[in-house]
């Protein structure tokens, strides 16, 4: 069971999967939005509420309030999909975006990244099984919901999930800082699976030479990179901003 202490988290839980929400708490009478939100639709789904501070040493109320929040929920983990069900609704004609994940280890970037996932219409994610975070509470939280509306998977072999993926029509989109082409000339007529790497790393060899495509991001300023979930914002910008 996760502990969830975002609103949105949660509320985005309550409208996806209504069963895994097993038990809200709350800690203070009256909560301000969008905890009103979340417990009208508490109430529609019949989740029991709970009223009244959990005993922790006190601190001063505002300190106390910053470190536990309004309130948290009890929810199942959400749990993955079968690879082949990221791209089984791809539609004919119309063309779509999808993620992989090169062995992401931090949960503040995996939240990241589902919450940009969730906010460009990203298809679905994919997801290593070794050395990635793991689907916890702070990944959700940070997603704001995104983990409910974005479908990812877990493999245990990246390099054949994405030949899969070519299989299926998907183009393979990998990201490198050596590369000569810039994602802003990227073709978007087409149904790209962009390729983030680790965060220290990047993409492995194996995983390099399967892409159809190897793109940078090269700076416009002095800075010179980014952190994974920073790039992959301006990433899937680039690749799904107007004309």
């Amino acid at each position: 069971m996760l502990e969830l202490r975002n609103p949105h988290s949660i509320l985005a839980a309550l409208d996806v999967r209504p069963k895994a929400v097993r038990s809200i708490q709350l800690n203070r009478q009256n909560p301000a939005a969008p905890w009103d939100t979340v417990l009208e639709a508490a109430a529609r789904r019949g989740v029991p509420v709970r009223t009244g501070r959990k005993d922790r040493p006190q601190q001063g109320r505002r300190r106390e309030t910053e470190r536990f929040g309004a309130g948290s929920a009890t929810v199942e983990p959400p749990s993955p999909v079968p690879v082949g069900n990221l791209w089984k609704k791809k539609q004919d004609g119309e063309c779509g975006l999808w993620l992989a994940l090169d062995q992401v280890q931090d949960p503040q970037n995996l939240g990241a990244i589902f919450r940009l996932a969730g906010f460009f219409g990203v298809r679905g994610i994919l997801m290593t099984k070794d050395n990635s975070a793991p689907m916890n509470a702070t990944v959700c939280d940070v997603a704001t919901g995104g983990v409910e509306y974005t479908p990812y998977a877990i493999v245990t072999n990246l390099t054949q999930a994405l030949q899969k993926a070519q299989k299926s029509d998907l183009w393979v989109l990998g990201t490198c800082e050596r590369a000569e082409e810039s994602i802003r000339t990227v073709d978007r007529g087409r149904n790209w699976i962009l390729v983030m790497g680790n965060e220290g790393d990047g993409l492995r060899r194996l995983t390099r030479d399967t892409c159809d495509t190897l793109v940078s991001l090269p700076p416009l300023g002095q800075v010179p990179s980014l952190n994974v979930a920073a790039a992959t914002s301006a990433c899937l910008t680039a690749l799904t901003m107007d004309s």
